[in-house]
């Protein structure tokens, strides 16, 4: 069950993902020549428009198939193709990828907050002799800003902590409807095995409504995107060991461990966790693919930014060759963390 749960996550993710490549090119008059879900040969299709849409045995994701991407060497694209839209047309093309991951996020947080609610940042306690404590925190502060980082959730508050290497931070809170700041200096925990600021939070809104649980699923996937970001910012700084590293073999053991650890407490349970899996993922790809690496999302709007600067294309050939590079070198990535990812199932 896990399995299929991951490749469903998997695929819809991806699938999203390449939506919003392909409506956004056909709203700009780019020609789409196929649709796939899934990868493999083709198990049926059928043309709706001029667009071939393809259904594969491999659920784990999907492609956006433009005119070039299926010319026969030698043959020229059409005034229709990709290459041949405007430069503005073609940036909007490709964000719309990683923008609809996020609209995509922001969804699915509607649906978990929705069921589970969501948890302030209000302080329910403070350690005793903890930094907070001596910092004169109380119970019932609100936090709303860690540094210059504003702050909705106390979830955010425990990926400011988690990330934290014993740096000081300015925290503003609010008591009493008047704001203050302190600076607060974390004491690490060997039984936890990070540095600990000492507040405690997570109550929930007891006058959660509609519009609210709206407002805080934007919250929600803004939080969840700064932790991909802090997450790519620890990896880059050297911070994160090979074995945090994990890819679609990690994943899915991950899934399979929170689905038999929620399983137990029912369907809703369940439901939320995978979302929540959903909402990780989704977020992570869109960031992902808006890094400035070539063969990525990312890369491809670098050469378009300076394409639309110099009122010039680059070189194609020289790009190709670029983005090509780059997918060697990601497909290299996947296979280590993979094949690490093997490794630690059997340790």
């Amino acid at each position: 069950m896990s399995i299929i749960i991951s490749l469903l996550i998997f695929c819809v993710v991806v699938v999203i993902h390449e939506m919003g490549h392909m409506y956004t090119a056909k709203a700009n008059g780019i020609y789409v020549k196929e649709f796939w879900v899934g990868f493999g040969p083709t198990l049926f299709s059928f043309t709706k428009g001029e667009t071939r849409y393809c259904i594969k045995p491999i659920p784990l994701g999907g492609a956006c198939v433009f005119e070039e991407d299926a010319l026969e060497e030698g043959e020229e694209p059409s005034e229709r193709a990709f290459s041949k839209a405007n430069v503005y047309s073609r940036i909007a093309t490709v964000v719309a990828g990683p923008l609809s991951n996020f609209v995509l996020a922001f969804v699915l947080s509607i649906a978990v907050l929705g069921i589970s609610g969501y948890s302030t940042s209000v302080l329910s306690g403070i350690v005793e002799g903890s930094p907070a404590d001596k910092a004169g925190l109380k119970v019932g502060d609100v936090v709303v800003k860690m540094d210059n980082e504003s702050i909705h959730l106390y979830d955010e508050i425990i990926l400011n902590t988690l990330f934290n290497r014993g740096e000081t931070v300015k925290i503003t809170y609010e008591r009493d409807g008047v704001r203050d700041t302190v600076n607060i200096t974390p004491e690490y925990s060997p039984e936890y095995g990070r540095y600990m600021f000492g507040v405690q939070g997570g109550l929930p809104d007891e006058n959660q409504t509609a519009l609210s649980t709206v407002k805080y699923s934007f919250y929600y996937t803004k939080y969840w995107v700064k932790n991909v970001l802090k997450s790519l910012l620890s990896i880059f700084r050297g911070k994160v060991k090979v074995d945090d590293l994990s890819g679609v073999v990690g994943l899915t053991a991950a899934i399979d461990d929170v689905y038999e650890e929620s399983r137990s407490y029912g369907f809703l349970t369940v439901l939320v966790n995978m979302l929540n899996i959903a909402v990780l993922l989704s977020a992570n790809l869109g960031v992902f693919n808006l890094l400035p690496i070539p063969a990525l999302d990312g890369g491809r709007l670098l050469f378009l930014a300076v394409e639309a600067i110099r009122k010039k294309p680059a070189d194609q050939t020289i790009e190709n060759k670029i983005h090509l590079a780059g997918f060697a070198l990601l497909m290299l990535l996947t296979v280590f963390i993979m094949y690490n990812d093997i490794l630690k199932l059997f340790r």
